[in-house]
């Protein structure tokens, strides 16, 4: 068989070939190209020493960027390749790093220590497609299956365990009867992994549209899910406890990170605010803001970024809070939020309501969908709602005279007027709004 292999790619071979070493393209390319996908990336793996590499492809740009585990990043047309000196790992430490590599001068070693069989095969046009583990049959039938001893893999390397749920949802396969018994029996090794690893991973897996029910590690990841599925919610909107409505949700909303992990963690505040009063009816007051606090800890605990944590806090602030389609109320949230983060939130809301008693929120659910109708005739008719969109601005207001603090007053004051109507929104009548605010 012959595949049609990037052409950069194919430069990297032919000179490692046509210079007495050995050189494949190896693992993802290779799966992807059997796939008939195209490839992100491209890998190379070859018996030549990271010296010996950058000496060879000295005409090129080179980065050491593992040099100590043999990779080599070569540059050729803009387009940069790993190359990686065939290797086996020594030890690994705490389930995630090896202590050492050694190099190696067989390809067969070198596919034996990788993770599934979809990703132990190398290709160059010389060999043709080397398939040790029956990694493209495995491939034809939609199947992870681990190279080796599972229980050992795993624990060589936690994250491996991810790489098998993201391999789920990216290809819709299914993860082989053994190797899921190895990984729910090393599914703690998930503890020892660096966080800042984890975070791509489940961002993947999440966006993948994968049902959460079939996430075997969220619970490790995030033991407080754990408390929740032992929370009962005795009362008419709920039919389920916390957990199953947490999950309920997390598949009722769209396929976006920071949408996903609002809903992970929306309502972890209730197993904290519970409350049972003498109807036997429970109650959760406060439990948006306790579940916020709760959410901030564990998104800096995993190193989020600051403006994906800003997206997730601020709508499990607001997941329970008023929403109409009325004119104010609608311009000041667009205001507050900006759009992106808005409509966010009637997702939110939507989501929400839609994993409850649906007799008793039909009307919610509409009332949320009529305030995001109401919002993008808003929009749409770029009617005035930020005091950026008023026809006067602060360095006006200056001119007329007023300094400091006045001036932000001034303009929030006229921007609620031009909320209430937005024919106010004229120089000249601002200017006369001005005026009477002064007296």
């Amino acid at each position: 068989m012959k595949l049609d292999i990037l052409k950069e790619a194919k430069i990297i071979l032919d000179k490692f070939n046509n210079n007495g070493y050995e050189a494949y393209i190896v693992g993802g390319c290779v799966r992807d190209l059997l796939l008939g996908k195209t490839p992100k990336d491209y890998d190379i793996t070859t018996n030549a020493s990271p010296k010996e590499t950058m000496e060879l492809f000295k005409e090129y740009k080179t980065i050491p960027t593992g040099i100590k585990y043999g990779t080599v990043t070569v540059i050729i047309n803009n387009t940069p390749i790993e190359v990686t000196t065939f290797r086996k790992e020594g030890k690994y430490i705490k389930n995630r790093k090896p202590e050492s590599v050694e190099f190696l001068s067989s390809i067969e070693e070198d596919l034996s220590r990788r993770d599934f069989t979809i990703n132990a095969m190398a290709y160059n046009e010389k060999s043709g497609l080397i398939d040790l583990f029956e990694g493209r049959q495995d491939l034809e039938k939609g199947i992870i299956r681990v190279v080796g001893d599972g229980k050992e893999r795993f624990k060589e390397d936690a994250i491996r365990i991810l790489r098998a749920y993201r391999f789920v949802g990216r290809y819709d396969f299914k993860i082989e009867e053994d190797t899921l018994a190895a990984i729910k029996q090393n599914m703690h090794f998930l503890n020892n992994v660096a966080k800042e690893r984890i975070i791509p991973e489940i961002k993947e897996i999440f966006e993948s549209g994968m049902d959460i029910n079939k996430m075997d590690f969220i619970t490790v990841l995030f033991p407080v899910i754990k408390e929740c599925f032992n929370t009962y919610q005795n009362n008419k909107y709920h039919m389920q406890n916390v957990g199953e409505h947490t999950y309920k949700t997390f598949n009722n909303i769209d396929n976006v990170f920071h949408l996903k992990m609002t809903m992970l963690l929306h309502d972890i505040g209730k197993i904290k605010t519970k409350t049972t009063d003498a109807e036997n009816i429970d109650h959760f007051y406060n439990h948006s803001d306790i579940s916020r606090k709760m959410a901030k800890n564990i998104l800096d605990d995993f190193k989020f970024d600051n403006e994906t944590k800003y997206k997730i806090l601020t709508l499990i602030k607001n997941h329970d809070k008023y929403m109409a389609p009325k004119n104010k109320y609608v311009k000041e949230k667009l205001g507050e939020f900006g759009e992106e983060l808005f409509f966010d939130l009637i997702k939110v809301r939507i989501a929400d309501d839609e994993s409850k008693n649906h007799e008793l929120v039909k009307d919610n659910l509409k009332r949320f969908r009529d305030t995001e109708e109401f919002a993008k005739r808003v929009i749409k008719n770029k009617e005035p709602y930020r005091i950026s969109d008023l026809k006067i601005n602060g360095d006006y207001i200056i001119s007329l005279g007023f300094t400091g603090k006045d001036v932000g007053e001034i303009l929030k004051y006229l921007l609620s007027e031009v909320i209430e109507d937005k024919d106010k929104n004229d120089k000249n009548k601002l200017i006369e709004l001005v005026r009477e605010y002064k007296k």
